[in-house]
């Protein structure tokens, strides 16, 4: 993996988070949400049960990924 797509994937994180945490403060993105590689595709393992499943990079994508999912599925574009 480069260092270049590390860096953004990490930045990607960063950005989904200052939404996630104006949307929602109580939440602690590092705590409440896991990832996980299955094969080809990431897992990813949030509140309240949620789940979802896609292709990243990395787990730091995955998790963006995985956030922004989470927020779309409680109506936050």
């Amino acid at each position: 993996m480069s260092d270049i797509n590390i860096a953004f994937s990490r930045s990607l994180l960063s950005l989904v988070n200052k939404d996630l945490k104006q949307h929602f403060p109580a939440i602690n993105p590092r705590k409440d949400a896991w990832v996980w590689k299955a094969g080809r595709q990431w897992e990813f393992h949030g509140p309240e049960r949620f789940y979802d499943t896609f292709r990243a990079d990395n787990a730091y994508e995955a998790r963006a990924k995985g956030w922004a999912a989470w927020m779309r599925s409680k109506g936050i574009e």
